[in-house]
């Protein structure tokens, strides 16, 4: 199939180096509508993002790529844009991601670097950012994913009505906490492993401002990676005396847990909507560790019962 976007892509790239010989090669695609590819030019090397204008809005990957440069974040650095064709031109931050790094093997040293660097995206004031907040809507809007994509359509009413209350208690423990800078996707896929185990940070245009939890669930109970219990359970406390929460650690545990739970039945939704709609089958192997994540927590708070029976009937 004919692939104009790429020729316009090409042409852009050409008028921009002043001529066409650079070589160009498909790096990733994510989630999303975007791709992305790897533009050698001579001794240098780009990262050319392809976000089509009708799906996908650059203008806050550029805004929020240029706060986290600002406070001494490693995002690509921004060269060239062309907003009306959706195309970027980025810094190449490599091709080593934190899963890669990790090659199946537990980095005590690594997580403790990504997390020093979540704490300093924390550290960022958002008192003046114009950044969405993770508001009660949306909180349940996300996990309403659930409901229309991942658990059978048959669900009775009284299931239904069990969901909401659920959600309504998972909204307000999200909201009930120290509101930061949240990446959104922190986690071992948008984390690159640069020079000396610098990390930078990709794939953070849906940023918002919300629990200060969300993103460490996203790293720490990562649906591409497990940790054993020990493992993420000295990480953890590493978080919590690192960043001073004033709360105590049971308390700022359960937090923490019913914060990955809401991300996670999040996921379980977003996964499968990707393979029914978008025919990205590939995230179904995924489901099992992000179903397993949120059975873990159903299982140890009693409140979550009827969460675990619905989670049971796929």
């Amino acid at each position: 199939m004919h692939d104009e976007r790429l020729d316009n892509l090409g042409i852009w790239l050409g008028n921009f180096f002043g001529h066409q010989n650079f070589a160009l090669t498909r790096a990733s695609d994510d989630a999303s509508f975007r791709r992305y590819f790897r533009v050698q030019d001579r001794q240098q090397i780009f990262i050319a993002m392809d976000a089509p204008p009708l799906k996908e809005n650059t203008e806050p990957f550029i805004k929020i790529a240029k706060l986290l440069n600002q406070h001494n974040i490693h995002a690509p650095k921004i060269i060239s844009t062309d907003l009306k064709q959706g195309f970027l031109l980025l810094e190449d931050l490599g091709s080593t991601t934190f899963l890669q790094a990790l090659n199946g093997t537990f980095n005590l040293d690594l997580y403790k670097i990504a997390i020093d660097e979540l704490i300093k995206t924390q550290a960022i004031n958002t008192q003046n950012l114009a950044l969405k907040k993770y508001h009660k809507q949306l909180l349940n809007v996300e996990m309403k994913l659930l409901i229309d994509w991942y658990l059978p359509k048959t669900l009775p009413s009284t299931q239904l009505q069990n969901l909401q209350t659920i959600f309504r208690l998972l909204a307000d423990n999200a909201l009930n906490s120290k509101q930061v800078f949240v990446h959104r996707d922190y986690h071992c896929r948008n984390l690159m492993v640069l020079k000396n185990n610098d990390l930078g940070v990709i794939d953070f245009q849906d940023a918002l401002i919300g629990s200060n939890t969300y993103d460490l669930c996203s790293l720490l109970k990562d649906a591409y990676f497990e940790l054993r219990p020990l493992e993420l359970q000295t990480l953890l406390q590493y978080y919590y005396d690192q960043a001073n929460i004033d709360t105590e650690f049971s308390e700022f545990e359960k937090q923490f847990e019913l914060m990955g739970l809401q991300r996670h039945l999040k996921i379980l939704g977003i996964f499968k909507r990707l393979s029914i709609r978008d025919n990205k089958h590939q995230y179904l192997n995924d489901l099992p560790l992000v179903k397993k994540y949120a059975q873990q927590t159903a299982n140890k708070y009693p409140e979550f019962a009827t969460l675990e029976e619905a989670l049971c009937l796929v």
